[in-house]
């Protein structure tokens, strides 16, 4: 059977929309031409698919993702409504008639809702034998019991996805809990257009091999939390033929902390006369040459303008060594400086941007930016110092910290505007919509080496995302209100909106 798409607003991974259609036939692309001209391929075996206001594009990669963050935000308990900690708890003791010394986990809890945090003693005095933990909505907070802390080894306020790894690295082996939340994640995903996405995994990979069934493709890069990535481990995992859909990528190395909190390595000294932290460089540049040397890319997550300066110096030196079809990559880049551009121009280094990132911020009154370093505004989220260097620029998530949203990333990295209010952030050093929405696709699967995707042409995937309205339009509450209404992986859908 002959499938017809047609619209007006057809984005095809590089050019701007276009009025046309494409055509495909099982899961390959046919014919796209720009027009609906489509009349001499139309027979009894073909099915034309009006979708004139809609907008088709390639579907969306999304370059940097923690599933295993997802999981430990989702896993047991669902405490969404409890509106109190007595309520909590109350959830959790029935939990705990069905449970025997085995770990409790529970989440989705609002410290909004509940007005005060909640206590250890409250749980201790369940008396139950066995770990207890209660994530936040907002990972602001963990909540956890006596035995929680000794097993884990972490306290209530260390809820970075690396301060959690001894709890997430035992939820990711507990089979069930991996099948049932994985599903839930990759239906989530697939419903807003992501058909693939690169995945961080901490220290090791096993249990990507445990899913059972997956739509999503999986890049995954090793990070190392508890111990030195192994470099026969990785030597394995690059000949190591994966279940289908899954495929090793590289290294992911965590430069500095948080521009926000103090912690990141910035140029001169934060507002407050802190200095920003110490950092084994010599050590980070001898792992990317070490990776490097092999042919493995390093991907480096930087915020401060010194940590980023310094990361693009060592991926464009070492990075030399790489095939001319991988590439090194940095990823957050919070601040951004010209320095730190040429140097990614002349190492190839590929920019990872978390494109929804303003929204941590609630308005511009309550932006840390023009606060945290003095006179260094200009240098947050300034996308236009890639976009003029001719950067090859993807987009990411950091999920869970956001999940893919499109319309959402429009708003914040092309339109510049906070979740309140009518105040943007220096829009001009924003990116265009047709670069944002290339970031999500043709750049993103390039520098996977996913050539079949991305891009919508003859003989690649007809694999597509499609919305229910123009996402070009200037109009930015439109944009903001746009829906995916399906998903196409390899001529299948694999999502579909129910509309009234």
């Amino acid at each position: 059977m002959r499938k017809i798409l047609r619209s007006k607003y057809i984005f095809d991974g590089e050019n701007s929309p276009f009025k046309g259609y494409i055509a495909f036939e099982g899961d390959t692309i046919k014919e796209i031409e720009k027009d609906w001209s489509y009349q001499h391929l139309v027979d009894e075996h073909t099915n034309v698919l009006e979708y004139d206001d809609y907008f088709i594009m390639p579907g969306i990669h999304d370059n940097h993702v923690f599933f295993s963050g997802y999981l430990s935000m989702h896993a047991g308990i669902d405490l969404t409504e409890a509106n109190s900690e007595l309520e909590a708890l109350e959830q959790i003791e029935a939990a705990l008639e069905q449970a025997e010394d085995v770990p409790i986990y529970a989440y989705g809890w609002s410290p909004q809702a509940f007005g005060t945090l909640p206590t250890e003693e409250s749980l201790n005095q369940l008396h139950y034998d066995g770990p207890i933990t209660a994530i936040a909505k907002d990972r602001s907070y963990c909540w956890m019991n006596q035995q929680a802390k000794q097993r884990y080894g972490f306290d209530e306020t260390e809820t970075s996805a690396e301060s959690r790894f001894r709890l997430i690295k035992e939820m990711l082996a507990n089979e069930d809990l991996l099948q049932t939340v994985y599903q839930k994640f990759e239906q989530l995903l697939l419903s807003r257009g992501v058909v693939s996405i690169k995945e961080i995994v901490f220290d090791d990979a096993e249990f990507l091999k445990k899913i059972n069934t997956r739509k999503l493709a999986t890049h995954f890069y090793i990070q190392s939390v508890e111990r030195p990535i192994s470099t026969t481990l990785v030597e394995q995992y690059k000949a190591e033929d994966f279940p289908v859909k899954v495929a090793f990528g590289g290294v992911k190395i965590m430069v500095d902390g948080v521009v926000a909190d103090e912690t990141g390595d910035i140029t001169g000294e934060y507002a407050s006369g802190k200095k920003g932290p110490e950092i084994d460089y010599q050590f980070i540049a001898n792992e990317v040459d070490k990776w490097n040397q092999k042919g493995i890319p390093c991907c480096l997550t930087t915020e401060g303008d010194r940590a980023g300066l310094k990361a693009a110096k060592m991926l464009s030196h070492f990075g030399k060594r790489l095939p001319k079809d991988v590439w090194n990559s940095i990823s957050d880049l919070e601040m951004i400086t010209q320095e730190m551009t040429q140097e990614m121009v002349e190492g190839r280094v590929v920019a990872e941007i978390y494109p929804q990132i303003l929204g941590l911020n609630p308005s511009y009154q309550e932006a840390y930016m023009p606060e945290i370093i003095a006179g260094a505004e200009g240098a947050f989220f300034n996308y236009q110092l890639l976009r003029s260097a001719d950067i090859q620029v993807t987009s990411g998530t950091d999920l869970p910290l956001f999940i893919t949203n499109l319309p959402e990333s429009i708003m914040r990295a092309c339109f510049r505007r906070f979740p309140k209010g009518q105040e943007t952030w220096q829009y001009e050093k924003g990116l265009s919509v047709l670069e944002l929405l290339q970031s999500f696709t043709k750049n993103g699967f390039l520098v996977n080496g996913e050539e079949r995707y991305g891009v919508l042409q003859p003989g690649k995937s007809a694999t597509f995302a499609i919305f229910d309205r123009d996402l070009t339009q200037g109009d930015y509450e439109e944009v903001a209100a746009a829906e995916t209404i399906m998903t196409y992986i390899d001529g299948s859908v694999v999502y579909e909106k129910v509309l009234p």
